[in-house]
């Protein structure tokens, strides 16, 4: 790849990351979790319940930062800790019922504003731009295990990019 469609591309994704934050913030319900929450809600949801050293890995934070989340969502009721069963030092996290109803409500919310914000596109576009997007995600995610030093997550997980590709 060459320097100036590299730059370029660092731009164009460091454009849909504001653009992201903003729509997200948008179409957030202020009664509700905020996005940093329901962040940790989708993957505890997605996993069913694990350990929060295994959340603060796959969220791409820190263990203070992970615990903060972990005890405001159970404050409100919307996840649970139990004893890990083989390790008496740690907790299972999980998502309540009511918990399960809020990230349901909130995922639909957000699948509602993006079809209404990308109303003109076809079926087909929008099927290039997931295909092309989960292509550019599995990538950079590939590269990033193979960078000395790092212990990545998954690729379906989110981790912040890498500050040069953000401060463009």
């Amino acid at each position: 790849m060459q320097q100036e469609t590299a730059d370029d591309l660092i731009r164009t994704i460091h454009r849909l990351q504001r653009t992201l934050r903003c729509l997200t913030q948008h179409g957030a319900n202020t009664g509700g979790p905020g996005v940093a929450l329901q962040g940790v809600m989708r993957m505890i949801g997605e996993d069913g319940e694990l350990r929060a050293t295994e959340l603060a890995a796959k969220l791409g934070i820190g263990p203070a930062g992970m615990s903060r989340h972990v005890a405001e969502l159970e404050e409100l009721g919307y996840v649970r800790r139990r004893p890990h069963p083989q390790d008496r030092r740690a907790y299972l996290i999980s998502l309540t019922e009511l918990g399960e109803s809020v990230l349901r409500e909130a995922l639909a919310g957000r699948t509602v504003l993006l079809q209404e914000a990308l109303a003109d596109w076809s079926e087909e576009e929008a099927q290039l731009a997931s295909t092309t997007l989960g292509s550019l995600s599995d990538s950079l995610f590939a590269s990033f295990r193979r960078a000395p030093g790092t212990t990545a997550p998954t690729p379906e997980t989110p981790v912040s990019l890498p500050q040069e590709l953000t401060t463009k």
